[in-house]
């Protein structure tokens, strides 16, 4: 039986978790009407361990979905302030089944590409000792990194102009810089140009020989420095594989889904409507 990921359980507003008990249990699935008469309604679907109304929690729903104490606390809460809100008039029913068709394509959606992943070869060392082979100044050579994050592009410029007149980057780092390095000037030590792609910044970063451009990435804005360099050390040739191979297997995985993808746009009647 297919779980519901994690992720969708462990939402810390809880609002998904909700919204999931809804739209994959029929049986909970009251839609906030409330119940006629004093007695309340025969569940269905096994011992009971919580309900609201006509809305029930059974135990195996909780094996389902792997829950705990807490999370059925926050289920018998949530459904609580559910069913006050409709009380009070603040529901918006086109807004309500929207987010229940949501609920239901994330869903959907992630035991889509469980399957795609399981179906998919994790890379081998000797796969990614091959593709280092290929791209040796980017795997197989370290350099010493500098680093400089700023916050939007006109300071980024600016201290770039700064750094190419002769400003030491080290101390322009230090006053500067928004990285976690800032205080000891940048320093990043010795990594391959290959990983620094790997995390996000331009592949042109991975071969950068001394002041390099100002690169922008969704974490902001970076300068980068190198100076020496050297062969890749056994010490840590593993970390660079492992960070290697997981890249390629987000490759495979990426192809996997647009096949999927493609396959299924030459199904289904779609198109999006701009």
């Amino acid at each position: 039986m297919n779980r519901i990921p994690p992720w969708i359980i462990l939402s810390a507003s809880g609002l998904l978790l909700a919204i999931t008990f809804i739209v994959t249990f029929p049986v909970l699935r009251s839609d906030f009407r409330r119940t006629t008469g004093t007695e309340a309604p025969v569940p269905s679907g096994g011992e009971v361990v919580a309900r609201v109304g006509d809305a029930f929690l059974h135990r195996e729903d909780m094996a389902l979905l792997n829950l705990d104490e807490q999370a059925v606390l926050d289920w018998y809460r949530d459904e609580l302030l559910a069913r006050t809100a409709v009380d009070e008039g603040l529901e918006n029913p086109a807004v309500s089944r929207l987010v229940e068709q949501r609920a239901r394509q994330v869903y959907l959606r992630d035991v889509m590409l469980a399957q795609i992943a399981g179906s998919v070869d994790y890379p081998t060392e000797q796969e990614a000792q091959a593709y280092m082979g290929q791209f040796p100044d980017e795997f197989l050579l370290e350099r010493h990194y500098f680093h400089i994050l700023l916050a939007d592009s006109a300071t980024a410029d600016s201290v770039h102009r700064r750094l190419t007149g002769g400003d030491a980057f080290q101390i322009t780092a230090q006053r500067v810089s928004l990285s976690q390095k800032a205080a000891i000037g940048g320093d990043l030590g010795f990594i391959t140009g290959g990983e620094l792609y790997l995390s996000g910044l331009p592949r042109e970063a991975a071969t950068l020989e001394g002041l390099g451009p100002v690169y922008r990435t969704p974490d902001g804005w970076h300068i980068l420095m190198t100076s020496e360099t050297r062969a890749l050390p056994d010490s840590t040739r593993v970390r660079v594989i492992t960070a290697l191979r997981d890249h390629l297997f987000s490759q495979r995985l990426e192809a996997a889904v647009e096949s999927v993808v493609s396959a299924a746009t030459g199904r289904y009647d779609c198109e999006v409507i701009q």
